[in-house]
């Protein structure tokens, strides 16, 4: 059983924390804790905020209490066992390496001392757990980058950031889903449309596992026309039971 304590934030929510690390089994307990309160309507619960090692219920103190609230996540933690033996899903997104979408490729290959094409492999050669979300609408927090490739994100930020821009910083890597200011390092884009205010679903959610799948500048055309017809589709890999880490 792993530890973690409770935290009174305000007399309206709580913190569930569990030890600071970057862990898939730790933060796979933590989504499905949330996922339950979502699940069971659990009453007086208005919302849930999962994070790397944390976890945020706000709450109505007319309807339920403090107490109340631990009693039934440390139930869940309890039934943790069965609930985390579940399949996961692989959700493969096509990536134009390239400097001219990647202004930071060859910076990551000089410091690893590695070349490009070594690089877009080892980048796009591991399934990467999405943590949370967060920072702007539909941004993935997602690890763990190879060791060897971690190169920390910029000391200056850039002012712009091109959409579907994807990128690294330390053991973390993401997608830009819109336009905005980032240190994180660039290393290539996506041509599909990541976030659509018009329609907010999101094509991946926390838990989600995301694999980089490289592609040349005539795929990359090809695959951006057919997504701005709205014709094309991420190919989802569904796996059964596996071990969590």
């Amino acid at each position: 059983m792993m530890d973690y304590s409770y935290f009174q934030v305000n007399e309206q929510s709580l913190e569930v924390e569990f030890p600071e690390q970057i862990n898939v089994e730790e933060n796979k307990l933590i989504q499905n804790i949330a996922r339950e309160l979502i699940e069971q309507k659990a009453v007086g619960v208005t919302g849930v905020i999962p994070a790397y090692h944390t976890l945020t219920v706000n709450f109505d103190f007319d309807l339920t209490s403090f107490k109340e609230l631990v009693n039934q996540i440390d139930e869940i933690i309890v039934n943790s066992n069965e609930l985390t033996k579940t399949g996961r899903s692989i959700i493969e997104l096509p990536v134009f390496y390239s400097p001219k979408y990647g202004p930071d490729l060859e910076d990551v290959a000089k410091f690893a001392s590695i070349s490009v094409e070594e690089l877009i492999k080892l980048h796009s050669g591991t399934d990467y757990f999405i943590y949370m979300m967060g920072f702007l609408p539909g941004f993935a927090y997602m690890g763990s980058v190879p060791e060897k490739i971690a190169m920390p994100r910029l000391e200056v930020p850039r002012k712009s950031i091109a959409p579907g821009s994807v990128g690294i910083a330390g053991a973390q890597t993401g997608m830009y889903p819109v336009e905005s200011p980032g240190g994180w390092r660039i290393l290539g884009r996506t041509p599909v449309k990541l976030y659509d205010p018009a329609r907010p679903q999101l094509k991946y959610r926390s838990g989600d596992y995301i694999r980089f799948v490289p592609i040349d500048a005539e795929e990359y055309r090809r695959i951006q026309q057919l997504d701005a017809a709205d014709k094309y589709s991420l190919k989802v890999i569904k796996e059964g039971d596996i071990d969590n880490g």
